[in-house]
């Protein structure tokens, strides 16, 4: 009995290794390459995507009042989305499904037949729609950042990727995550793939909510993958 329950927590100990080496910090150092010229290249990239799939993962998140927790979607140039928003109002979760195209949103609201036409500040977030737009959304934030500098390489999902650091005005982020203070600085993370140049994780710090810092942790997948939004017909 000794030695099975010997083997046991040996398996125990290599599962738990095997499982912190799916996201890690142990890609070695940065990247030699000029971390401002990195995240161009990753806006570029983007902006030139005819489709790129959205999943975000808030953190540290108050435990009272409405916030969102999360959402994931497919979003499509020059401005469309069609996914869902996941919120929790007090100890109550749920998934509001949206569609939102060149600034319309449509929103089908739990407990609820069909979309009806909403404004996204209703709801405490930012207008999905706006995560792929050349002008306002993600591509933008790469570009306007300060305080660039590189950081250690980071290893997702067996994958080492580039990362870079910078600094983004509130309001700028406020544009596609709601933030209560969008005269606040905004910490960034940006994990770059090294052979295509595209952002795969982006990491961003500031207060979301009264009380603090949250963090919301935005994956991006799926390049170029074939997508078509239109308008709800109910």
């Amino acid at each position: 009995m000794r030695r099975s329950l010997t083997k046991v927590r040996a398996l125990l100990v290599v599962a738990t290794v095997l499982a912190a080496a799916g996201c890690s910090d142990d890609g070695g150092s940065g990247s030699d390459e000029d971390p401002q010229a990195q995240l161009d290249a990753a806006g570029e990239r983007l902006d030139s995507s005819s489709s790129v799939r959205f999943t975000v993962e808030g953190d540290n998140l108050p435990g009272s009042g409405t916030v969102v927790v999360g959402a994931e979607g497919v979003a499509v140039p020059p401005a469309s989305f069609d996914g869902g928003v996941r919120i929790r109002a007090g100890a109550i979760p749920a998934t509001i499904d949206v569609v939102s195209i060149d600034g319309q949103l449509w929103a089908q609201l739990p407990m609820t037949d069909g979309y009806e036409p909403i404004d996204a500040s209703d709801l405490d977030f930012g207008d999905p729609g706006k995560l792929i737009d050349p002008d306002e959304g993600v591509s933008l934030l790469l570009r306007s950042g300060t305080e660039v500098t590189a950081a250690d390489r980071i290893r997702l999902d067996g994958e080492v990727y580039n990362q870079v650091h910078s600094t983004l005005p509130g309001e700028l982020v406020d544009t596609i995550l709601a933030i209560a203070d969008p005269s606040a600085a905004v910490s960034a993370t940006w994990a770059l793939h090294p052979d295509t140049g595209e952002l795969r994780q982006a990491t961003l710090t500031g207060p979301f909510y009264e009380g603090g810092e949250q963090t919301y942790t935005v994956h991006l997948d799926q390049y170029d993958e074939p997508a078509e939004i239109s308008a709800p017909t109910g």
